[in-house]
Formats: structure tokens, sequence, C-alpha cells
């Protein structure tokens, strides 16, 4: 399966990531916006909210995604921690993992990353917290594929299945007894799961 970098990817990813027997991340196609490459959707009373990445203005538009960096405009960084903090503090395992987290995003005053290697830390992180470690290599070029899809995910064969999402305790829906929000960052999966992060993993992929 081939993907695309993604910040804070959504639970569907983490689900391919734990199925498939090699995922090759794209490193040579370039930035799209309004994508998972640079924003995450988390769950809240009020439904669905998306938070977005700022990136460095003035880049070609044939940059390639991992030449791009991180813009410290309008410090998002401190607002999506504090819409984390918001919108999670109340779910089981938020107090349990965020410490982990904080020192992957980058601060206003330091150097900022690229964003595929701010992606890639917070991914490795997510993954080890979970409990698994996927095949993952990079591609050492342009794969030839379109990756703007809504979900970034193209199976290679149909061997490779697709997402089934499994519903799970979740406090924004909870809280404001609103149906389950399926498929939302994988903060949301580990801050109300935790532990059992891999079991809804495990069980939200169907094989072709």
């Amino acid at each position: 399966m081939i993907l695309p970098t993604a910040y804070l990817a959504p639970v569907s990813y983490y689900a391919a990531l734990y199925h498939c027997p090699e995922v090759v991340i794209e490193r040579h196609e370039h930035y799209v916006k309004q994508t998972l490459r640079n924003r995450c959707v988390i769950a809240t009373g009020q439904g669905p909210q998306v938070l977005s990445v700022n990136v460095a203005k003035g880049n070609s538009p044939h940059t390639p995604i991992s030449r791009l960096r991180v813009s410290n405009h309008a410090n998002w960084m401190h607002q999506h921690l504090y819409s984390l903090a918001t919108y999670y503090g109340n779910s089981p395992f938020y107090e349990y993992y965020i410490d982990d987290l904080k020192p992957l995003f980058p601060v206003v005053d330091g150097d900022l990353p690229l964003l595929m290697d701010m992606n890639e830390a917070l991914r490795s992180k997510i993954c080890e917290l979970i409990g698994f470690n996927p095949n993952i290599r990079y591609s050492d070029e342009w794969m030839g594929r379109s990756l703007t899809d809504e979900t970034g995910m193209i199976p290679t064969s149909s061997e490779a299945g697709h997402f089934a999402p499994v519903p799970y305790y979740q406090v924004a829906s909870a809280e404001s007894r609103q149906p389950f929000l399926a498929d939302m960052s994988i903060l949301d999966l580990l801050f109300n799961m935790g532990p059992e992060s891999i079991l809804v993993l495990r069980d939200s992929w169907k094989k072709e």
C-alpha cells in the first residue's frame, strides 16, 4: 500500500499500517493543500473539528513534500495543544499519553522542522504507544500515483483489504449524546481507548 505522509492521521491510516505487510510512504510527491498531509480531524461535542498545520510560504508549487517546512504563523502548535486539552482532557487516557507527544510539536522560537519529519516523528511515537511496529519504507522516486483522494489510502492490490470502522468509547459522543464519529485522528482512539487501541485497529480492517 502507498500512503502519503500525514499529520496525526485518521484511524483508517493506522489500521492500514497495522494490517498491510508493507507500506510505502510517498516522499517525492508535490504538496497537496487541505489534505491529511497537514491536517487532522478531532471529535468534539459539536462534531468534527479540523486542525491544520501552517506551512512555510514561498515554496515552488513543485516542491517535494519532503522539503516542505513547517511555519509558526498564527502559533498553530499552541492552538492544537489547547484544542486537544479542551476536547480530550476528560478522556480516560489523555493525561497518560500527552506528555509523550508534546515534545514532538515544534516550538514557536525554535528551529521549525520539515513537515514530513514532524509527521513521521509523531507517527513513530504513536505506533510505539499503541504497541506495534509497522513495516514502512519511503519512496526512492515519485510513485506515479494520485494520492489526493479523501483518505489518501490507495491499495496496491486486492489483498490489501479496506478499512471497516469499529465503534469504540468516545468521550465527545458520550458527553454530547451524539452518534459515534468514525475515522477521527488516531489521537481520538489513543486518548479514549489507551492500551485497547490496538484491538480496535485489529478489528477495523477487512480483507478483500
